[in-house]
């Protein structure tokens, strides 16, 4: 019994962090730091894209959101509608914040170790970059 919860837990957590896409060799795939601006305060985050299961995974560790305490758990998320078409990406994003839910759409490029691209917010859009790690 244990090992089927411990299993519907883990593939209920991969859920979360991965959307599956149609896999083909993409200079997406990889680990990005990456960094918005937001009024003016810098917010960082690392976007990982994968191939997985035949398709493109993408998880999202984001850095300490400015004014939070150290300590503070990340924001749940869920990411959905993953589409990476050769050196371009799509996807959603579901995120829960403290001021309430926020649905973020992320589109961008990859050119060599730089990627940039847009978040597109209830706010408007906001410029996305990052470089390879």
């Amino acid at each position: 019994m244990f090992k089927t919860l411990r299993f519907a837990a883990v593939a209920a957590t991969a859920t979360l962090l991965a959307a599956p896409a149609l896999a083909q060799s993409s200079p997406v795939v990889g680990t990005w730091a990456t960094a918005i601006d937001v009024q003016g305060q810098k917010i960082e985050a690392e976007l990982t894209f994968s191939q997985a299961s035949g398709g493109y995974a993408v998880a999202i560790k984001d850095g300490p959101m400015p004014g939070a305490p150290a300590d503070a758990p990340p924001m749940e998320s869920k990411i959905s509608d993953l589409v990476v078409d050769g050196s371009k990406f799509t996807f959603k994003r579901a995120l829960n914040t403290p001021q309430g839910a926020m649905n973020l759409t992320y589109t961008g490029t990859v050119d060599g170790n730089n990627l940039t691209g847009e978040i597109g917010s209830d706010f408007g859009p906001i410029a996305l970059t990052g470089t390879r790690k």
